[in-house]
């Protein structure tokens, strides 16, 4: 998604998630994970991955930008639900569920957010009134940095 292009090159990650080993799985088989919220997670997951770590300027393409801010309130409030329904089923299943948000991809979508607060490129102000529980913390400590995104 270098300059110019736009969020469809990412489409190709929606293709076929089930085939990336390092998507959202269940370590078990005791759940009550529906199989859509599975399938939302996984779909999310590999879409924000290819937004945020596979094209980490797509962020700096103004078109882009607001599309992947939606897009990462989206993947959170996925992330909120799942945690709220497990709830309703205590412990083992909020675990099941963190494992399941736990992949090699989220934690890829988790540093390249955490760097892109750092660097300035996404900020409180991207969100407006509705920032993620999950980014408050990123963005408060790098409140004020400077947007490092290439200059056209």
């Amino acid at each position: 998604m270098e300059s110019g292009q736009d969020t469809r090159a990412c489409y190709p990650a929606l293709e076929h998630p089930e085939r990336d080993g390092q998507l959202p799985k269940l370590s078990t088989d005791k759940h009550r994970v529906d199989w859509r919220d599975l399938t939302s997670a996984k779909e999310m997951t590999a879409a924000l991955n290819c937004y945020l770590v596979t094209h980490p300027n797509a962020i700096c393409e103004r078109d882009n930008r607001a599309y992947i801010v939606d897009y990462i309130s989206r993947y959170f409030a996925k992330f909120d639900e799942m945690m709220n329904t497990a709830k309703r089923y205590g412990e083992s299943e909020m675990s099941t569920v963190r494992d399941l948000w736990d992949s090699p991809r989220n934690r890829a979508i988790n540093a390249a957010l955490m760097m892109d607060t750092g660097n300035g490129r996404l900020i409180k102000a991207d969100f407006g009134w509705s920032v993620p529980a999950a980014m408050k913390p990123m963005l408060d400590r790098y409140k004020g940095a400077t947007d490092n995104c290439p200059r056209a």
